[in-house]
């Protein structure tokens, strides 16, 4: 299992995500959690470079949140695309 705290900038300010990744058998699994809610990390990719997941949030309003980024030990960072409407970026550290 691993876990990760992540930084999230959208448009509207920054907000605080974490991320708790599990291999169930073989297959990869997470959870986000954040203040307005918890939900899995869907078509979750996860290299030894690369991490990619989407998940989907209802507030402030239902939305489909994708992320892509890469990791560096135990770091990562990338771009979050926030449904139609805008983009931002994350990053994060293992605890």
């Amino acid at each position: 299992m691993e876990n990760w705290n992540i930084t999230i900038k959208a448009p509207t300010g920054e907000f605080d995500a974490t991320l708790t990744l599990v291999d169930e058998g073989g297959v990869l699994a997470g959870e986000m959690a954040a203040k307005g809610g918890n939900g899995p990390m869907q078509d979750l990719i996860l290299g030894e470079e690369a991490i990619a997941w989407f998940t989907k949030v209802e507030r402030p309003m239902p939305m489909k949140l994708k992320f892509k980024g890469t990791r560096d030990g135990d770091t990562m960072n990338g771009t979050v695309k926030f449904g139609l409407f805008a983009s931002g970026t994350f990053s994060g550290s293992k605890t």
